[in-house]
């Protein structure tokens, strides 16, 4: 089965694209690696991914003619390659990859997630074209419900494919009391760390970092609860302004972008994961790898009740689910896992094993396969196979 899979972006430390990077993995081993040719429009920049990815062609990002020669680059890669699956992993690629499938007869596969579906200058062009695919794979059932019943895409042609975590990677581990020093971080046996972790910028702020804020602010009572934002972007002074007028000098820390080496020991910093994010007009989450990541670390997860981020979590079992409008809700679920260290870990082994049940990437990957054989219409099946090297581009910094 050929495969062209016309990606955003692979290259960055978004969600998004890490999500990408485990759909291509996972279909390179199920149809073999040179089947499935992945052209990225936005090339590696200078805060990416540390890691090399491997892509047979990297585009100069947005721009008219950026843009243009990518389709163009795709037009040729498909007429030669013959694809027998167009695949584009997000809604601003959709129109080109609905042009490409007409053309060559190939079905069209799309990737939704959360944010680009509520709104946006976009969101006619999307509602005219996103019911035409072949298959819509969404990373939530929040965001697939909400395609088949806002876009009036077709119930049948929607799939739900959870994101994942490598559950090797990310495990459970004793905190590093020297990455606390190297982040300048004050330590006591006393103290009890929440973690957010995510884009810090103006078109993020619907990921509740003034709302965690606001939650410790309330519990001043409580000096040993340390916040700690992850994470580089735009809006990073303005919050760490927000949190000393806020009374929480010394006890909110901004670690800025953190290396993918060092991602596993930053959530094993933390005593609890929270982001408690909110829905509106380009607002809005489906899961989010990071709450997943956190809870293969065994942490409890605190989220919001309005997008698909609280799939992530099974209330008063794996972490909470509270309203983003409710903010007492959210510094009592605060305050109730900072006084019981019992709860904490209860609901970080339950948190530990329902990723181990229902998100490994074993997981992933086998309703990747179950995905493609729907769309097979006869095609023979397809199984994991072993890897071998093809003639790609792997780019680094």
């Amino acid at each position: 089965m050929r495969i062209l899979y016309l990606a955003l972006g692979v290259f960055d430390k978004g969600g998004i694209a890490r999500y990408c990077r485990y759909q291509i993995r996972a279909l390179r081993e199920l149809a073999g690696e040179d089947n499935v040719q992945v052209l990225s429009l936005f090339g590696p920049g200078p805060n990416d991914l540390e890691e090399p990815f491997a892509v047979n062609h990297a585009g100069g990002g947005l721009g008219l003619g950026s843009e243009a020669a990518f389709f163009l680059r795709a037009m040729g890669v498909a007429a030669v390659q013959r694809a027998q699956i167009v695949w584009s992993s997000h809604l601003r690629l959709l129109p080109a990859a609905l042009a490409l499938s007409r053309r060559t007869g190939a079905p069209l596969v799309v990737n939704i997630y959360g944010r680009e579906l509520w709104g946006g200058r976009l969101r006619l062009l999307h509602r005219s074209t996103l019911p035409r695919a072949d298959l819509v794979l969404s990373d939530c059932h929040f965001s697939a419900e909400f395609a088949a019943s806002a876009y009036k895409v077709a119930p049948q042609r929607v799939q739900v494919i959870w994101g994942c975590a490598d559950l090797e990677r990310f495990a459970p581990r004793e905190r590093n009391l020297e990455l606390l020093r190297q982040f300048g971080i004050r330590h006591h046996p006393a103290n009890r760390y929440v973690l957010t972790l995510g884009r810090i910028d103006k078109r993020a702020r619907h990921k509740g970092y003034d709302r965690l804020i606001d939650a410790a602010a309330a519990l001043r009572q409580y000096p040993n609860l340390i916040l700690l934002f992850a994470g580089a972007g735009d809006d990073l002074e303005r919050l760490r302004q927000r949190a000393l007028a806020a009374g929480l000098a010394g006890r909110a820390y901004f670690l800025g972008a953190i290396a993918e080496d060092a991602l596993c020991d930053v959530y094993n910093l933390c005593d609890i994961f929270a982001l408690v994010s909110d829905r509106g007009p380009g607002r809005g989450e489906g899961i989010l790898l990071t709450q997943l990541e956190a809870a293969a670390c065994a942490k409890p997860v605190i989220v919001g009740n309005e997008d698909g981020a609280q799939e992530a979590v099974i209330h008063d079992t794996t972490g909470f689910v509270v309203s983003p409008r409710d903010p007492a809700a959210l510094s009592g679920c605060l305050e109730r896992l900072l006084l019981d260290e019992r709860l904490r870990l209860e609901m970080g082994r339950a948190a530990r094993a329902r990723m181990q049940t229902h998100f490994s990437y074993e997981k992933f990957r086998e309703r990747t396969r179950r995905a493609l054989e729907a769309l097979g219409s006869g095609r023979a099946k397809l199984t994991p196979r072993r890897r071998f090297r093809i003639r790609t581009n792997t780019y680094r910094k």
